[in-house]
């Protein structure tokens, strides 16, 4: 009789404890998005009123990319992702506190058609990755108001641990983030059309 108290109290503990951590994720899964949509729209108004530089980038490809400052962070731009009703804000650079705020350049530019974007996997940012196929459509928008769009090429599932596979290969623009267990990566390798 002893030994069932036991294990009901431990089940019933497990059970507690599973819905504290579910609590917090989609508490903070909530925030991260209403965080998203308000610099988005912040990044948008900025981008369709200062939209005078556009096309530097052609004479000047190795030029840093413009940036607009927003809350104390630098920002890039823009992604769009129709298929997964994501306009994410992109951040300059990365770190692992600041993909917590939001999705962000982890190397190259967007000019010299060699960007990697990384994102936590909230369903805000890149949560929902793998469901891309190929032939999809993404676009960036740079802060001259610049548009890019890229067809999905690949969408593949690399080991956490193979940081060589996710840089390999010539693609214009690479997205990744971790799977829900965090020891594989969701990588989606796209071309740009011209």
């Amino acid at each position: 009789m002893i030994r069932r108290n036991i294990y009901f109290y431990f089940g019933g503990t497990c059970i507690l404890i599973a819905l504290i951590f579910l609590t917090h994720n989609v508490t903070e899964d909530y925030k991260v998005n209403e965080s998203t949509k308000k610099i988005v729209s912040e990044l948008k108004e900025s981008v369709e009123n200062d939209s005078n530089q556009q096309n530097r980038y052609i004479d000047n490809p190795k030029m840093e990319m413009p940036i607009k400052q927003i809350n104390g962070y630098d920002y890039i731009g823009y992604l769009r992702i129709e298929k997964l009703s994501l306009d994410l804000p992109i951040m300059s650079e990365w770190s692992y506190p600041l993909i917590r705020i939001s999705p962000a350049r982890f190397k190259g530019s967007i000019y010299e058609n060699n960007m990697i974007i990384l994102a936590h996997n909230y369903k805000a940012h890149f949560g929902y990755l793998y469901k891309l196929d190929r032939g999809d459509m993404v676009e960036f928008v740079d802060m001259d108001n610049n548009h890019f769009i890229y067809k999905v090429e690949e969408v593949e599932k690399i080991n956490g641990d193979k940081m060589e596979e996710l840089l390999s290969g010539v693609w214009d623009l690479t997205l990744f983030t971790c799977t829900l267990g965090g020891k594989s990566r969701v990588v989606v390798r796209c071309k740009i059309q011209k």
